[in-house]
């Protein structure tokens, strides 16, 4: 209230001081989230960038896996949660990546 009162005072509409209490919590929660950008991604993103990197197409993928795309998609963009579905993908990216990469043999 004592806010109000000043502000008032200093000739700020109620509109403007609203106005001013968002901006001010609005670059509190932006200082929040840029203090520390080093925020691993979720497991699903990651998965996706691994699978992109391989330049696997996501159809591909779950023909393969043997489950339908849509539910690998949500699973790589996070709004699925599925740790079986996770744990195979990874093993399946990890045999591709091998594949596509082989260890030379020692002479």
């Amino acid at each position: 209230m004592a806010y109000i009162a000043r502000r008032t005072t200093e000739g700020l509409s109620d509109r403007d001081i609203v106005r001013c209490l968002k901006r001010h919590v609005a670059n509190e929660i932006f200082a929040l989230l840029t203090q520390n950008p080093a925020v691993p991604l979720p497991i699903g993103p990651r998965l996706r960038q691994r699978r992109q990197t391989l330049g696997i197409v996501l159809t591909d993928a779950a023909k393969q896996l043997n489950v339908p795309y849509q539910r690998l998609r949500r699973l790589e963009i996070g709004q699925r949660a599925d740790t079986d579905l996770e744990t195979t993908f990874s093993a399946w990216l990890d045999d591709q990546s091998r594949q596509s990469n082989p260890t030379p043999k020692a002479a």
